[in-house]
C-alpha cells in the first residue's frame, strides 16, 4: 500500500528486480523505465484512497523535484492527534506530534505504519478489518443479485 523504504518495491511491482534499474530491453525490466516516481504523488494517493483512516490529510509543501513532501495528518479517533510527516524516497519521518511529541523523530517504512503508530495498532487493524468486511459484503450482495437474476431467466 504505502511502501517507501526501498524504491525496489516499485521495480518489483513492475516486474523488475531489486538489484536496481534494469535496461528497457531487459527481460527483468518488464518493458518499463525504472525512473523514480515523485513521492509527492504518493501523498495524493493516500489522500484519495485512505480517507477512512484519518479525518484530515493536507500537503504542506513539496520539494521542487517532488521527491520530498511534508504533510499533516489528523487522527479519526476522538483524540484529534495531529502528526506532521516528511515523506522521502527512503522513509516517513514524523517531524511533529501533537501528543507531547511522542512520535517526533520516529521513522516508518509505510504509510500504514504511520497510521498504526498514530492511532494504535488495534484501532488501525480494527478499522482495516471493518473496511475489508464491508467490501466483501458488498461484493457478496452483488454476486447474490446476479445469481438471483440468472435463476429467474
Amino acid at each position: 500500500f504505502g511502501s517507501r523504504k526501498v524504491s525496489s518495491h516499485r521495480a518489483m511491482a513492475r516486474g523488475g528486480s531489486t538489484m536496481g534499474p534494469e535496461p528497457v530491453g531487459s527481460p527483468l525490466g518488464g518493458g518499463f523505465d525504472c525512473i523514480p516516481q515523485p513521492v509527492a504523488d504518493d501523498v495524493l494517493h493516500y489522500q484519495e484512497h485512505y480517507q477512512d483512516f484519518f479525518s484530515e490529510l493536507d500537503i504542506l509543501s513539496t520539494s521542487p523535484d517532488r521527491q520530498q513532501a511534508l504533510f499533516r495528518v489528523v487522527s479519526r479517533s476522538g483524540s484529534g492527534r495531529e502528526l506532521k510527516v516528511r515523506l522521502s524516497p527512503s522513509s516517513f519521518c514524523v517531524e511533529e506530534d501533537s501528543q507531547d511529541g511522542v512520535l517526533r523523530g520516529e521513522q516508518f517504512e509505510t504509510f500504514e505504519q504511520v497510521l498504526s503508530a498514530m492511532d494504535g495498532a488495534e484501532a488501525f487493524g480494527s478499522r482495516l478489518c471493518g473496511l475489508v468486511s464491508e467490501q466483501l459484503a458488498q461484493q457478496l450482495g452483488s454476486l447474490e443479485g446476479r445469481i438471483g437474476e440468472g435463476a429467474e431467466d
